[in-house]
């Protein structure tokens, strides 16, 4: 999982973070705030509750005790529930706390001297109102009352002592209703920290266009050889990094040019020589030996004449015209049938394309030369095309002796031939193939190897529409 996460886009991996840290960070801050307002409201609830006790406390000292069920019954509210005992509810003040003792304090500054308050840490649910009065009134049944449930959250109970004897039972809460988050504050919060994550992947997406320009300038530059400047106007991290890539592509394109016109130069000024060479040998009486020497003089100049098309082709890419594929294909199969070398080849149906003519025809002549001249006598060649994608491939497939599969990026390097032993007597420099693969990917496509079965050599390459 990790791994897969690695290889997303960065943007994406951003804004899983920022969104993950956002809901950690509401889920926490929900978690405290929630539990901060439970606190203020059981600590107001129970200073409420105190002082409405003292007040019926207060009231029914002051009235005959036949009015006290009366009294008692009129006391009750949705957060306070009320009772008398002949014996205390609550025999003992748990827990003992600074807030406990304030309470307790204010009861006998009121003139109750004995009184048990219990917290209840953690709400807990309570029965209606007028169950609770009767059940309290009930005495021996107020184990099994309290176990109903009431129409507030209890926070804490007590009992006190009356100043004409009994226990007068108390319990108060908070309405379920006052603890809960209202759907308006959790829904703006939502909205708050949806925008809040929009906003910073807006301004992370601003802040990595200058990758994005980075990306397609390294694959214009990859594809097409062509120098395209990334603006610096960058954040401070990537200027150091878009300034490298910007000299980079300048001395690469400088190199190339340096060394393909040093290559052309060479292939060039030795022609001169060869051809005086030639002249001379004209001047030379018949012999197996001059013979010898200017088949030598015609190897030369075809492996120049190779050389100087492969420098040509690398330096400058042939422009894209309308072709129709199936009829250039066709004639090459017609030319190469003229030499008596049979293909075969079944149209593809595709229609005008965008495409280097010349560039296609050198590529799948090339392929096709090296299936004749390295597949031996029974081989038999076959050509396809179709389309991938947004691409347009060529196929050339042999049944000669094939090529290793470890050696197959060999193969494609300049002037690379397998054969040690091979003299040069074919005119073979080992271009064909780089060629090929030069003028695939100035097209933007590619040259792929593979192995032909049961034996020989499956060669594609592609070329990009349009």
């Amino acid at each position: 999982m990790i791994r897969w996460f690695r290889h997303q886009k960065l943007i994406h991996q951003i804004a899983v973070v920022i969104l993950a840290g956002f809901c950690i960070s509401f889920l926490l801050s929900f978690y405290l705030l929630s539990a901060e307002k439970s606190e203020r409201l059981s600590r107001l609830s129970a200073s409420g509750a105190v002082q409405r006790v003292i007040s019926v406390v207060s009231i029914l000292s002051q009235t005959p005790v036949a009015l006290h069920p009366a009294m008692i019954q009129a006391s009750n509210s949705s957060d306070l529930h009320l009772s008398v005992s002949a014996d205390p509810r609550i025999q003992v003040t748990r827990p003992v706390s600074s807030e406990a003792t304030i309470l307790l304090n204010r009861l006998e500054a009121a003139g109750i001297p004995e009184a048990y308050l219990n917290f209840i840490p953690q709400a807990r649910p309570e029965q209606p109102v007028a169950e609770g009065h009767y059940g309290m009134m009930a005495g021996g049944r107020n184990k099994e009352f309290r176990n109903r449930r009431m129409r507030f959250v209890a926070t804490m109970d007590g009992s006190v002592r009356l100043p004409e004897g009994g226990w007068l039972n108390f319990s108060s809460g908070v309405s379920p209703e006052i603890t809960h988050w209202s759907a308006s504050v959790l829904i703006t919060l939502s909205l708050v920290m949806a925008g809040t994550v929009l906003i910073c992947l807006l301004i992370i997406r601003h802040a990595l266009k200058p990758v994005r320009a980075l990306e397609k300038a390294a694959e214009a530059f990859a594809t097409h050889k062509s120098v395209t400047p990334v603006s610096t106007d960058c954040p401070q991290d990537l200027y150091p990094t878009v300034q490298a890539f910007n000299e980079m592509q300048t001395r690469l394109t400088e190199y190339i040019s340096d060394r393909t016109r040093l290559l052309a130069a060479i292939s060039h000024d030795l022609r001169t020589p060869l051809t005086s060479l030639r002249l001379r040998l004209e001047f030379i009486e018949e012999s197996e030996d001059k013979q010898q020497m200017l088949r030598t003089l015609t190897v030369m100049e075809n492996m120049l004449q190779a050389t100087m098309r492969f420098a040509r082709d690398d330096g400058e890419p042939e422009p894209r015209c309308p072709t129709e594929v199936d009829t250039l294909m066709q004639t090459i199969v017609d030319e190469y049938a003229e030499k008596q070398i049979t293909i075969a080849y079944q149209p593809g149906g595709l229609g005008v394309w965008s495409v280097p003519p010349l560039s296609l025809r050198r590529m799948t002549e090339n392929l096709v030369n090296n299936a004749v001249q390295y597949g031996g006598r029974d081989c038999r060649i076959s050509l396809q095309i179709r389309q991938e994608t947004h691409h347009l491939a060529v196929t050339v497939a042999d049944t000669g002796p094939g090529i290793d599969a470890a050696k197959f990026d060999d193969v494609m390097k300049p002037f690379t031939r397998l054969n040690p032993a091979r003299d040069t007597q074919d005119s073979s420099v080992g271009l064909g193939l780089s060629i090929t693969r030069s003028l695939a990917i100035a097209h933007g496509g590619e040259l792929r190897l593979a192995g032909n079965q049961p034996h020989g050599l499956v060669a594609t390459f592609t070329v990009s529409a349009g």
